[in-house]
């Protein structure tokens, strides 16, 4: 367990249990299994929820404030149980997940192949994605009208994006699977160039709503996660805030935007996928996370030039200067994933993103 893991659970005593959750060595004993952190999401004095594998399958653990929660978890599901020796704790299947079981259960029910679907990716409580019959089936409340317009919308404009599918309600909705990966996995200036000019296609919309978040909100938001988990870095995170984004005119976009949003197959086409979080913003935005989250993988940003090249020729607005007067914010946002996604030595991870965010763009 390392020495950050230790100082958080120091300062928040409300969460008993916080720090075994945070280690896998420690959470894979209580689980009787070793263990692989996916996904952490933490609510200081709150909650902590994370999501993890371990060789029977993929599960989630939690610890609250008070009991309340965890009873629930237990109430809805029967393969709920507290984790030994820990108060107000629950932990099950990722399809248990308290927020999303029930969702889950009606689409079970209208479709019982998703029973035996496998499980692509848990953000607890918020969304759980599984993989069956050639479709990826996504469970996340409130969140597929949004989806199922946006791509009714895209598709009906021409804009290469895969066909989408209500399953139940507003929670559950199933994607075609299509192609052979993404543009993380399989890099090629060729898509990242088809991907730019079906960006700028997207951004010549006007989506007709108020803009649904600002940078002002996005900096501080950023800043206190980085504050809450490693606080001697939040002066620098400060910092790195105060380089505000040039204000662009608003218009339909993706809202988070990077190689891995976008299929690939070997004719150089491309489809754009994940659009529950569309809405409308500042286009610079989506080209900024994308040259951000090359940068911060790889180092370097060739796909951003082959899909920067394409947008602008394909009649994208927006300018070089645009897009990266967001980079800071962009930058500063991916800072604390190493911690959210559970990275052995997220403390080390963490600090190194900001330096490397720090010097790209000073």
């Amino acid at each position: 367990m390392n020495a950050a893991v230790h100082e958080l659970a120091g300062r928040d005593r409300e969460l008993r249990g916080l720090a075994l959750l945070l280690d896998p060595t420690a959470l894979g004993a209580l689980v009787g299994a070793p263990a692989r952190i996916r996904h952490v999401r933490y609510k200081p004095g709150t909650s902590l929820l994370a999501s993890f594998d371990t060789t029977h399958g993929s599960f989630w653990a939690g610890v609250w404030q008070d009991g309340d929660k965890a009873e629930s978890a237990r109430r809805r599901s029967r393969a709920v149980s507290a984790l030994p020796g820990i108060a107000h704790s629950a932990v099950g299947p990722a399809r248990s997940d308290r927020v999303l079981v029930a969702a889950l259960t009606r689409a079970e029910r209208a479709e019982p192949a998703l029973r035996d679907a496998s499980v692509v990716r848990h953000n607890p409580g918020r969304r759980l994605v599984l993989r069956t019959r050639g479709e990826y089936v996504k469970t996340a409340p409130g969140r597929a009208d949004a989806a199922l317009r946006h791509a009714h919308r895209l598709r009906s404009a021409g804009i290469p994006t895969v066909e989408a599918r209500r399953l139940c309600g507003d929670h559950t909705w199933a994607a075609a699977a299509w192609g052979s990966g993404d543009l993380e996995s399989h890099p090629s200036a060729p898509h990242a160039a088809a991907a730019g000019a079906a960006l700028a296609r997207v951004h010549a919309h006007s989506s007709g709503a108020p803009v649904e978040d600002t940078a002002d909100g996005r900096a501080a938001a950023a800043v206190r996660a980085v504050r809450t988990v490693l606080p001697a870095l939040a002066d620098r995170a400060h910092a790195l805030s105060l380089r505000r984004p040039i204000a662009g005119r608003p218009a339909l976009v993706h809202g988070d935007f990077s190689a891995d949003q976008v299929l690939v197959d070997g004719r150089d086409e491309v489809r754009l996928i994940d659009l529950d979080r569309m809405g409308t913003g500042d286009p610079a935005r989506d080209l900024a996370s994308f040259a951000v989250e090359e940068l911060l993988r790889t180092g370097g940003s060739p796909l951003t030039e082959a899909l920067f090249g394409a947008y602008r020729t394909n009649g994208g607005t927006v300018s070089e200067g645009e897009w990266r007067s967001w980079m800071p914010l962009c930058a500063l946002e991916r800072v604390i994933e190493p911690f959210r996604h559970g990275e052995q030595d997220w403390p080390t991870l963490v600090e190194s993103r900001l330096r490397q965010a720090e010097e790209a763009l000073s």
